[in-house]
């Protein structure tokens, strides 16, 4: 009890901290319209309740014609039986020119029709142009990086055409031998055909099912085979197999810092799965050994979204998963490589989500103060919750938590500016810096609506620097690579280069440290996904610094 009152007490004080000493003035502002964004999200609902409209759908930042700038890449539905949509709901590649976007969705050859969910990249074929893979509601879609922003369509071809429901996806080298492999969540067997009524029979309210209503289906992993094809091994590598696989999220990262990496995967009702790698590429669940299986009462959750970082600078590597209303978003904090402590409450994570169904997540540091502040995207799965839990609604805010730098997070939904006051039914959300200005920015996609594009316009006058990894021939991007910051002061920062994340969703992958006061030199190392170390000195502050690889001698 005297534990509690403690952390209640220093929750407190972090609070009034971080709210004084808040800058003035919104810190984002919706610039989707002025900056061209036109899209609109389509989830074909009928009227029948099919699950399929609940989840839907994602969206991310990346360069897709390598001129060093970040694009944008949104995810559409689709028509369902017996609806009427407007037009071809289809995704949509807006070409970043000049800080404007422009629909080169056609020219590029990735406006897919299918029924679309989530997004990673990756470079399959180590050909330096950048791939990426769509998850749907039937078969995936892997395209192919040609050069110039235009690409060609190979799933098929490449053996990742699987035609489940696929929900969030990410790549990396997870068998150790230098080439990206997949990792694709599937979420459950629901089919168009098989559509069970739930609600309440007696006043012939229909409502969207529970993920109860449905068995799961097993993730997959994809190992590739050194020629940008691909084969399913997720049985024989120790991937979960059964009706309990409910997978909406994945990051692959390190985890328990042993040079190789790991899975970990939120399951909507069942338990989240945290794989650890042999170093092999075979993998073991220590998921409830852990600590991240399960909520701190023992219960499995409504695993959503996921996001892995370092939020209390002591170099490992902590577990953020969103969750469904009354059940709050869980933060699961690292004691040593592998085992966990979850402390939501103590945090400040479990109040200010409890009524909210979170989807998409990221740790990014808003401000550049140094110490990483989170984001949330939310809105319920039903559309009439209200009709059945008069406390909660369908539309919801999302949500801005900030960092008082001792790892206690504050609600600065409120200070963030108008679209945080918006209700909306968000699902996925990515961090880039689109205009290159060093203030991190938020994609955040929304059901049936318009995605917003938030600029970060945030003052402070601290430093940051961006890194831009150029990997090894066989991973250009530098997927894995793990960047260790160190300035003059005592004070480290830990990132890595991750494919995919959050939910449905894909990052800038280049690196984004805040600095706050900070003097130079900067000083980075590098450990690359083979497991090298390299070194770099930075002189000059709030920059992006391109580091290529550089064999060991």
């Amino acid at each position: 009890m005297r534990q509690s009152l403690l952390a209640t007490l220093c929750y407190l004080l972090a609070t009034a901290s971080v709210l004084l000493g808040a800058p003035e003035g919104p810190w984002f502002v919706d610039a989707t319209e002025s900056l061209g964004v036109s899209f609109h999200h389509q989830d074909g609902r009928s009227g029948e309740k099919f699950y399929v409209e609940s989840a839907a759908s994602g969206g991310g930042w990346f360069d897709a014609d390598g001129d060093g700038d970040l694009d944008l890449y949104l995810i559409n539905g689709a028509a369902t039986p017996g609806s009427s949509v407007q037009g071809t709901p289809r995704n949509a590649l807006y070409e970043n020119r000049d800080g404007r976007f422009v629909d080169i969705s056609e020219a590029a050859g990735v406006g897919d029709e299918s029924y679309g969910m989530g997004l990673c990249v990756g470079d399959v074929d180590a050909d330096g142009r950048l791939d990426f893979l769509v998850t749907n509601y039937g078969p995936d879609r892997l395209y192919r990086g040609l050069g110039s922003g235009r690409f060609e369509e190979i799933a098929a071809r490449a053996g990742v055409d699987d035609p489940r429901w696929g929900a969030s996806c990410a790549f990396g080298d997870l068998d150790g031998d230098g080439d990206l492999d997949l990792y694709v969540t599937h979420y459950v067997d629901f089919r168009f055909d098989r559509n069970p009524f739930c609600g309440d029979r007696a006043r012939n309210l229909r409502a969207y099912c529970r993920p109860e209503a449905f068995d799961g289906v097993t993730d997959s992993l994809f190992i590739n085979q050194g020629d940008g094809s691909f084969r399913e091994e997720g049985q024989s590598r120790g991937i979960a197999r059964g009706a309990n696989e409910k997978g909406f999220g994945v990051v692959l990262s390190d985890i328990d810092d042993d040079k190789d990496l790991d899975i970990y995967v939120t399951n909507d009702g069942t338990m989240n799965r945290l794989y650890i790698n042999d170093g092999k590429g075979r993998f073991s669940d220590i998921g409830l050994l852990s600590g991240v299986g399960l909520s701190v009462q023992g219960r499995a959750q409504s695993g959503m979204g996921v996001d892995i970082a370092d939020f209390d600078g002591d170099q490992r590597l902590d577990v953020v998963v969103t969750n469904y209303s009354m059940e709050s978003n869980a933060l699961y904090r690292s004691l040593a490589r592998g085992q966990f402590d979850e402390e939501s409450s103590q945090r400040g994570l479990a109040g200010p989500s409890f009524r909210l169904v979170g989807w998409g997540t990221r740790f990014f540091d808003v401000d550049n103060d140094g110490d990483l502040d989170l984001a949330v995207a939310n809105g319920h799965a039903v559309d009439n919750i209200e009709i059945f839990e008069a406390k909660l609604t369908y539309e919801q805010p999302n949500q801005l938590l900030l960092n008082d730098g001792r790892g206690y997070f504050t609600d600065a939904s409120q200070l963030a500016g108008e679209p945080f006051q918006r209700q909306r039914v968000s699902r996925a959300l990515a961090v880039g810096d689109f205009n290159d200005d060093g203030r991190l920015d938020l994609l955040i996609t929304n059901t049936n609506g318009s995605p917003e594009v938030l600029r970060n316009e945030l003052t402070t006058g601290n430093h940051w620097l961006g890194v831009h990894l150029k990997g090894p021939a066989s991973n250009p991007l530098a997927i894995g690579a793990r960047v260790t910051l160190s300035g003059p002061g005592d004070r480290h920062q830990l990132q890595e280069v991750r494919s995919g994340g959050s939910f449905l969703a894909q990052s800038d992958l280049r690196l984004h440290f805040g600095l706050g006061r900070e003097a130079v030199p900067v000083k980075l190392e590098i450990r690359w996904p083979n497991g090298e170390v390299q070194r770099a000195e930075v002189e000059e502050l709030d920059r992006y610094v391109e580091v290529a690889y550089s064999p060991a001698h």
